[in-house]
């Protein structure tokens, strides 16, 4: 099979189906994957239609929402409304994090998508760091690390795919990566103790895809954030700490990567590194371009795409391989209801 410039795109839209010109694209160029948002989903109705129509436009598509529980919950009732990470990590109790992690994944999978882009394994090293915040499942990389160990391992059995993100921290930075590129100050040594442990806890226990994020570590690479650079991707994340999974970008219409390397061009260095799954989330123009920018390269031989779509089936064949989707019962049942309470009340017994 010949790789169309789509297959390494995943991609999102406005509206409650998909535009005939994304469908088109998928035709003439393949597609990797569909990203849903709350704009998309007003109802279960709208998530179920959508989440078919995805896969109608490929059997091999990856169909995902951001979906983390607390503030990062994309989806309508009658889906379960999760405490956010640190809710969970203040527990205590990893018994309940792998329960949490198996809801989700049970709702998700059966409303039709493949991933929920979760867990955040960023610890939250500067406390200024709204973006990350309570997202995080805590300050400490022990923590961290067993409470994300404890969703991937959750959701794996489920056909949900994990997704450990924001590679390689995004813990450490009071910036906001949505608005502008962060710096991170910081010793390699600062991050083998600190930010990489979850992520390599994680990826030991089997984890099969990675984000990588919009943030410059320049004890790694100088000039450019983690998302666009090879020495992130393909130095740390491939070849020094063994990762052949799928890699995706944090969404590249970020101000953090847009405005300095434009969408199509950020897509292009992404994929250049390394990067299999270029995230455009919103604009049909920006995602055009990529289109035609990741096209030029194939063709001129600079950007091979095969090992990347090879990647993307391979997780696809995890998800399949975990069975039929479970009955639309399991979504917002009295049982997922009673262990979002039951982790908050914990929680709170902790202080």
């Amino acid at each position: 099979m010949k790789s169309g410039p789509g297959h390494v795109l995943a991609v999102g839209f406005d509206g409650t189906r998909i535009p005939d010109d994304l469908a088109a694209l998928a035709e003439r160029s393949g597609l990797g994957g569909i990203v849903l948002f709350a704009r998309n989903c007003p109802s279960l109705e709208a998530v179920l239609s959508l989440t078919a129509a995805a896969r109608r436009l490929d059997p091999d598509i990856l169909v995902m929402v951001d979906h983390e529980g607390g503030r990062v919950h994309r989806l309508p009732p009658p889906f379960t409304r999760f405490p956010p990470a640190a809710t969970v990590g203040r527990s205590g109790e990893l018994r309940l994090a792998a329960a949490v992690a198996r809801a989700m994944a049970r709702e998700l999978r059966a409303a039709g998508f493949d991933s929920g882009l979760a867990p955040v394994l960023d610890c939250l090293l500067d406390p200024a760091n709204t973006v990350i915040g309570d997202r995080a499942f805590g300050t400490a990389p022990d923590v961290v690390a067993a409470c994300g160990v404890a969703f991937v391992e959750a959701m794996l059995p489920a056909g949900l795919v994990a997704v450990a993100k924001h590679f390689p921290g995004h813990g450490r930075t009071a910036v906001d990566s949505h608005h502008a590129l962060p710096d991170a100050d910081t010793t390699v040594n600062d991050l083998e103790r600190g930010d990489l442990v979850p992520f390599r806890a994680v990826l030991g226990a089997g984890c099969p895809a990675v984000l990588v994020a919009h943030v410059r570590y320049r004890a790694l690479d100088p000039e450019l954030p983690a998302s666009l650079s090879a020495e992130v991707i393909g130095g740390l994340l491939r070849r020094r700490l063994g990762f052949d999974g799928l890699v995706l970008s944090d969404d590249l219409e970020m101000a953090a990567v847009a405005g300095a390397w434009g969408v199509a061009g950020a897509a292009r260095r992404f994929l250049g590194a390394g990067g299999d799954l270029a995230l455009i989330c919103r604009s049909a123009e920006a995602r055009n371009e990529a289109v035609t920018t990741i096209g030029r390269d194939i063709e001129r031989g600079i950007l091979d795409v095969a090992p990347a779509v090879r990647r993307r089936q391979a997780v696809r064949r995890l998800v399949d391989a975990a069975g039929p989707r479970p009955d639309l019962s399991v979504i917002g049942c009295a049982e997922h209801r009673a262990l979002a309470e039951e982790v908050a009340r914990r929680s709170a017994a902790q202080g």
